[in-house]
């Protein structure tokens, strides 16, 4: 197994935080759970380590679980195949005809809170998708029950554009400020920010194309602010340069020497992010996750979120929204998906935010 390999990281980093030997028994019943969960999202094109919506992944997926999470029985010997098997394991059968069977509440109940577990402890600073919503009952009803929604009332948490300014305002140099600007600015994940190629970037057309694994395709985001387009020109032309591995390094944001990575990190992102906030005076927490590290509300998530509430204050239809970032649950008709790539980036980039 891959050090790198997160589920393996995270079954090592729970049984030394624990130091039990109960810890043993209990981790290896949430890795058998995360390994149903990491193939379920890679039989439909995600990963593990991306993001997770709460009704487009987990919710389908405690419902796949109950239908037929446990396997297909054989319908030639009855034995048992695992769903993302095609053939029975003791005749060879075809297991495509075969009864789905499902998984008992008590066990979804236990994936449930190993995939929550697995954010505390790989991912703590990342939504968690459980925290945002707990079972009711047998039903498979969810209601939101966080101490984020506590603390923001609403349940999203995003800063006004006065914030906005001062968060910009705030950050420490040219390219932490630009970095928040195009967060804010075009509702990207940090993860797709880091990821940015130079050829991915046209300022003076304000748009951007960020690559999507998933799909192996581009999405097209527009912005609106001229200010963004000069920075972005102004990085390019000058201060990249100043970089450390800019000359080696096709990325937009190049790496800054403290890790192996071809590019910038999603950490430096998100203590740019935080940092800057606190500098701001607008920072604020909202409780501690399972290694007793502080949560903040003021993140990349954050500014996310606050691109997508602007983007709806200023008129822009929901489908538009979703579009540019990049979510696929929204239910639309084939002729206005057909349309919404370009149409989406230009009104995005005549009516979006602009910080």
């Amino acid at each position: 197994m891959s050090a790198m390999d997160p589920i393996e990281s995270f079954r090592e980093s729970y049984v030394l935080r624990s130091q039990s030997d109960a810890a043993e028994n209990t981790v290896k019943r949430h890795v058998r759970h995360l390994r149903k969960f990491e193939m379920w999202l890679q039989d439909r094109g995600k990963e593990i380590t991306g993001e997770i919506e709460v009704e487009d992944d987990l919710l389908r997926f405690h419902r796949w679980m109950k239908q037929r999470g446990a396997g297909t029985k054989c319908p030639e010997c009855e034995t048992m195949a695992d769903p993302f098997e095609d053939l029975c394991p003791d005749c060879g059968a075809d297991v495509s005809e075969g009864e789905p069977v499902g998984y008992s509440e008590g066990t979804i109940k236990n994936a449930t809170g190993a995939i929550s577990k697995f954010f505390q402890i790989q991912r703590p600073d990342d939504p968690n998708p459980v925290d945002q919503w707990e079972t009711t009952g047998s039903d498979g009803k969810w209601s939101i029950t966080t101490e984020k929604k506590r603390a923001t009332r609403e349940g999203v948490f995003y800063l006004e554009s006065d914030e906005v300014d001062q968060l910009i305002e705030a950050a420490d140099g040219f390219r932490d400020k630009l970095i928040i600007r195009i967060l804010v600015s075009t509702g990207m994940r940090r993860s797709e920010c880091i990821s940015l190629r130079l050829r991915d970037v046209e300022p003076d057309q304000k748009y951007i194309l960020i690559y999507e694994r998933k799909n192996d395709d581009y999405r097209k985001v527009g912005f609106r602010s001229d200010k963004l387009a000069r920075d972005l020109q102004m990085w390019i032309d000058h201060y990249r340069e100043q970089e450390y591995g800019a000359a080696e390094s096709d990325y937009l944001f190049p790496p800054d020497g403290k890790g192996n990575s071809d590019h910038l990190g999603e950490t430096v992102v998100r203590d740019i992010v935080v940092e800057a906030a606190e500098s701001a005076g607008i920072q604020d927490d909202y409780g501690t996750d399972a290694m007793g590290r502080t949560q903040h509300l003021v993140t990349p998530h954050a500014l996310r979120a606050t691109f997508a509430v602007q983007c709806a204050k200023n008129g822009i239809p929901a489908p538009m929204v979703k579009e540019a970032l990049g979510h696929h649950s929204l239910n639309v008709t084939d002729i206005y998906t057909s349309v919404i790539d370009d149409d989406a980036a230009d009104m995005i980039r005549r009516d979006g935010p602009s910080f």
